[in-house]
């Protein structure tokens, strides 16, 4: 079985949303091509400095080695979070993400939750189970996550914070967002974020039309060891990006290409509504930590939750909204 695009070599790969069989070399230039000109759509191939926002996966590994391809390594910088996972935070895979960005030209700047936050995801989430909250280990780390990533981008002067989320990822959000009816969220996401606040470091996501599986079949045919398990507390309590994810993987299957013309359809409506959508005023900050909120609220939810979950002192519970 011969390579459709240059002919020569022999195929391994078969890409079912275009139904072209491809080398391993075609395959990869593919991948660095479609990443490129998503960056370059994202105007962010000229910018000073853009953090990487790593985790050792798969995703965050052909984040780095694509976009060092065509943006100088010197203008690239790696953050890595330990979200204090017991059995799942591995240092042989930091070691090997670090020897990884060496080889590329990029440094690594490394930090955790029990550092910056003070408490593991582990501890918030044993603290929560002890007030009998029903909130996800998701919901913890997702906050707190980007919160370090965008006080990370701050330090260094970033102009962007990248970050390897997938096609996979951003449909299932979008997906999400829909059935939670959260307009607000759906504004500011697509290929050219909407900015909200001052103090946040634009995020941009140069993987976002590159399916999961090939960011899988590009580690592999790269020969990279990354960590392969799947967040424990994912298995434990299944969310709701869980079961969409499912659904997603069904459609595409019967159909390929789906996920691609969902996220393509998306940009051309989040567009116009952009162009529209005007903000009038900044996002309020939290009283607490300073770190902006969603109007109409005191506290951001990071503090919120730590609050309820009985991290912080009583006296905080005066700002707690009213359920």
């Amino acid at each position: 079985m011969i390579c459709d695009n240059c002919k020569t070599r022999e195929a391994v790969i078969l890409q079912p949303h275009t139904g072209r069989k491809l080398c391993k070399e075609c395959f990869i230039e593919d991948i660095r091509k479609r990443v490129e000109m998503e960056a370059r759509k994202q105007e962010i191939v000229n910018s000073n400095k853009i953090l990487l926002a790593v985790s050792g996966g798969k995703d965050s590994l052909v984040l780095a080695d694509t976009l060092s391809q065509f943006i100088h390594p010197s203008r690239l910088i790696a953050f890595n979070i330990n979200e204090g996972i017991k059995g799942y935070n591995r240092n042989e895979y930091v070691k090997k993400l670090e020897e990884y960005l060496k080889d590329l030209g990029i440094e690594l700047i490394k930090s955790g939750f029990k550092e910056e936050v003070g408490f593991s995801l582990d501890e918030m989430l044993e603290a929560s189970l002890k007030k009998k909250l029903n909130v996800s280990a998701c919901t913890f780390c997702g906050g707190f996550r980007r919160k370090l990533i965008n006080e990370a981008g701050i330090k260094v002067a970033a102009d962007y914070v990248a970050t390897g989320h997938n096609l996979d990822d951003e449909v299932q959000t979008i997906v999400i967002n829909l059935i939670r009816g959260d307009l607000l969220r759906l504004i500011r996401f697509g290929d050219k974020p909407l900015m909200v606040s001052s103090k946040f470091v634009m995020r941009v996501k140069p993987l976002r039309k590159i399916y999961e599986w090939e960011t899988t079949m590009y580690a592999h045919l790269k020969g990279f060891e990354f960590q392969e398990t799947e967040c424990p507390y994912i298995s434990q309590k299944p969310t709701l990006r869980a079961k969409v994810r499912d659904l997603l993987y069904k459609l595409e299957e019967k159909k390929p290409g789906t996920l691609l013309r969902i996220l393509e359809q998306f940009d051309e409506i989040s567009e116009k509504i952009k162009k529209e959508y005007r903000l009038t005023n900044e996002l309020p900050n939290c009283v607490i930590c300073g770190e902006p909120t969603t109007p109409g609220r005191m506290i951001c939810k990071n503090c919120e939750l730590l609050i309820r979950s009985g991290l912080m002192p009583q006296e905080y519970q005066k700002y707690l909204p009213i359920s």
